[in-house]
């Protein structure tokens, strides 16, 4: 495993990390037990991930988590979780943090993110929640606060580049991936000048490695004017980033995702064994050639999308990364 210091945290963290979100909720989608779950937080131990994130509106991730990690010793990884403002009032962040510290059986996380923050309610969430969440800070509930997007809505990125700018956050969480990198034009390079730490998030989803979905998304882009009709192939839009050494989409995304030295760590959202150590290698290969890399760029940045979900369900193994 590599690792890669947290900002100006001085924690240092895996290159890969456990998120406990999206579609399998550290195996809640999948229905595994108490007993699967902790074996499979302590295999990513195992692995040398020592990078967990989660959130109070993942189900029961922070109770399975936390009991996971009993008996792990506490200076040997690195805990975050999440504080949502929708429907918040004064008050409700040092509660939800509090909560969290129960469910996750321990005193203290290392960073405690607003959840979704975004353009809209900027003013008003930084005004209200921010003073409660630094003299939760103070009092040693979290160790540092962070600023997570909302990555389906705000595409440009707008809400963290304004937290940068005013150098609110010790650490921001990101969603970048192969067709959505957008936050490389500010975001990375702002994060890096003030030694903000970086998490990626939705490094793979998927769409991307889903064919019909890929290929209906690449289609509505360029229908929507967004993607020149010749930026990609119609069909296998994204086959010319594979080749020698680069064996898979999901492979090429994790190492793309790693690629910049802003980030810090890149969260995986598996609940499945096989794909866990999949991951691991990917994150610690090579990255992609460097004109494979740049035509991504070069395509991609500019569009300005994210990458949401249609109404059809994804098939095939390669689902749950």
């Amino acid at each position: 495993m590599e690792y890669r210091q947290l900002g100006r945290t001085n924690l240092s963290v895996s290159l890969l990390g456990l998120g406990s979100g999206g579609a399998n909720r550290l195996g809640q989608a999948r229905g595994l037990g108490a007993a699967e779950t902790q074996h499979f937080v302590r295999h990513a131990l195992d692995l040398g991930i020592n990078f967990f994130d989660t959130a109070p509106g993942y189900g029961e991730s922070e109770s399975l988590l936390g009991d996971a990690l009993v008996g792990v010793p506490r200076d040997s990884y690195v805990l975050c979780t999440k504080f949502s403002m929708r429907k918040s009032s004064a008050g409700a962040a040092r509660a939800s943090l509090e909560s969290s510290l129960r469910k996750l059986r321990t005193d203290h996380v290392d960073v405690v993110y607003f959840h979704g923050l975004e353009p809209d309610m900027y003013d008003a969430d930084i005004e209200t929640f921010l003073p409660e969440l630094q003299q939760a800070q103070r009092a040693g509930l979290t160790r540092f606060i962070g600023a997570a997007e909302r990555y389906e809505t705000d595409h440009a990125h707008q809400a963290l580049e304004r937290a940068l700018v005013e150098d609110l956050f010790d650490v921001v969480m990101i969603g970048h991936n192969l067709i959505s990198p957008g936050g490389l034009r500010r975001v990375m390079p702002l994060a890096q000048h003030n030694h903000v730490g970086v998490v990626v998030m939705c490094a793979v989803r998927k769409i991307i490695v889903t064919p019909d979905m890929l290929q209906e998304t690449i289609r509505q882009w360029k229908d929507a004017g967004a993607l020149a009709e010749d930026a990609v192939p119609d069909e296998a839009p994204l086959d010319w980033v594979l080749g020698p050494g680069v064996d898979s989409l999901a492979d090429a995304a994790y190492r793309f995702a790693a690629e910049s030295d802003a980030v810090s760590t890149v969260l995986t959202g598996t609940a499945n064994l096989q794909h866990l150590e999949e991951n691991v290698r990917s994150i610690v290969a090579p990255p992609l050639p460097g004109p494979i890399s740049q035509r991504l760029r070069d395509t991609f940045v500019p569009v300005n999308k994210s990458v949401l979900l249609h109404s059809f369900r994804p098939r095939g193994p390669q689902a749950d990364r």
